[in-house]
C-alpha cells in the first residue's frame, strides 16, 4: 500500500499521509483515515476520514456523512492510538 495521498483541494496539489483503510462491506466500499500531521489548539493531530475512490491514475475523496460510519472510523482509531500508546509505555 503506498503511504501517501495526493490531491487536488482547491486547484492546489496537497500531499497527505494515510493512516488507515478500512474496507467495510457496504455500497460505499473503502474508507480511508489521512492527515498532513496539522495540530489543534490543544495538540493534537488532525485527522480526516473520507470515501476512497480511485479509478486508473484518479483518486478522489468523498467525505463520510454517516454519523455511524464517523464514529466506527473514530473507535478504530482510537484502538489503534490506544495500542500504540501501551506499546510505546512497555519498551521504556
Amino acid at each position: 500500500m503506498n503511504n501517501k495521498l495526493e490531491l487536488e483541494i482547491d486547484g492546489k496539489k496537497e500531499i497527505y499521509d494515510i493512516i488507515l483503510k478500512v474496507d467495510v462491506k457496504d455500497e460505499n466500499g473503502t474508507y480511508i483515515l489521512y492527515t498532513q500531521n496539522e495540530k489543534n489548539d490543544v495538540g493534537d493531530i488532525i485527522v480526516y476520514a473520507g470515501i476512497l475512490e480511485e479509478k486508473k491514475d484518479k483518486v478522489n475523496i468523498k467525505p463520510v456523512e454517516d454519523e455511524e460510519k464517523l464514529e466506527l472510523l473514530a473507535d478504530i482509531l482510537e484502538q489503534i492510538k490506544t495500542r500504540t500508546d501501551k506499546k510505546e509505555v512497555e519498551k521504556k
